[in-house]
């Protein structure tokens, strides 16, 4: 997003490459790193500058690559240790005349955050909606499915309480832009499915990229547990329940 004094990049990638030379033949302007949350998926590529800005519980693993090959492109940057400025929500960060909202929506991961740009009537949010299915066990902390779905819940309705402020969401993965409407109500709704114990379990997890539970090849996320895939609309949820507790060890 591109401002009269500053420009702000959301999230980085997954530190493959050069980000930063890709961002420079876009704009000369200043580069603020803003993460939506502290996955790696989304921080790799804050490496090729020196500092950037994300929730205290988004920095606790913001600088942990995935395995193998991902170690070797983080080491490979020019700024592995850059500074992390944290945001606690509800900061209005002035690009020069376009201003950008920062709202906490924490559910898939513990330091998610909206961005509400509202020049562009935009919103950006992350791992926490998206076109595929959210996954809710990649996760610092232990935590009930229903607890979770209520945290969700909670966040879907921030989110329509700002509704007139924007026409779009930009999920972080599995295409762009959604609706907001149909996404935030049917997220509500499988949210209260979850709480209730209504929600229908499918037979697979497969979808959107993610892998099926019984491929040949081993499923990387299996090291949470079981995975289950309940949808609801265009809404859908992937998961990991064992005694109805998540776990991330």
């Amino acid at each position: 997003m591109i401002g009269k004094e500053k420009a702000m990049l959301i999230d980085t990638c997954s530190c493959e490459g050069n980000v930063r030379e890709v961002v420079e033949e876009i704009t000369e302007k200043e580069i603020m790193v803003v993460n939506t949350h502290g996955h790696f998926d989304h921080t790799g590529g804050n490496a090729c500058w020196p500092e950037a800005w994300m929730t205290k519980e988004a920095s606790v693993h913001a600088k942990e690559p995935f395995a193998g090959i991902y170690k070797e492109w983080f080491a490979q940057k020019l700024y592995p240790d850059y500074k992390i400025h944290f945001l606690s929500g509800g900061e209005e960060i002035d690009l020069g005349e376009r201003k950008v909202e920062v709202i906490p929506i924490p559910a898939h991961s513990e330091g998610s955050i909206a961005l509400l740009d509202r020049k562009t009537r935009s919103l950006f949010g992350g791992d926490e909606i998206e076109a595929g299915q959210v996954i809710l066990f990649v996760r610092n902390e232990a935590i009930s499915l229903q607890e979770l779905a209520k945290r969700h819940r909670e966040n879907m309705y921030k989110l329509k309480a700002k509704r007139k402020d924007y026409d779009w969401i930009w999920p972080a993965h599995n295409g762009l832009p959604l609706y907001p409407d149909d996404y935030l109500n049917d997220y509500i709704a499988l949210d209260e499915e979850i709480i209730n114990g209504t929600a229908k379990v499918l037979a697979n997890t497969a979808g959107f990229g993610f892998p099926p539970d019984n491929q040949a090849v081993p499923n990387p996320f299996l090291n949470y547990g079981k995975l289950y895939r309940v949808e609801k609309g265009v809404a859908s949820f992937v998961f990991s329940e064992e005694e109805s507790v998540y776990h991330n060890d």
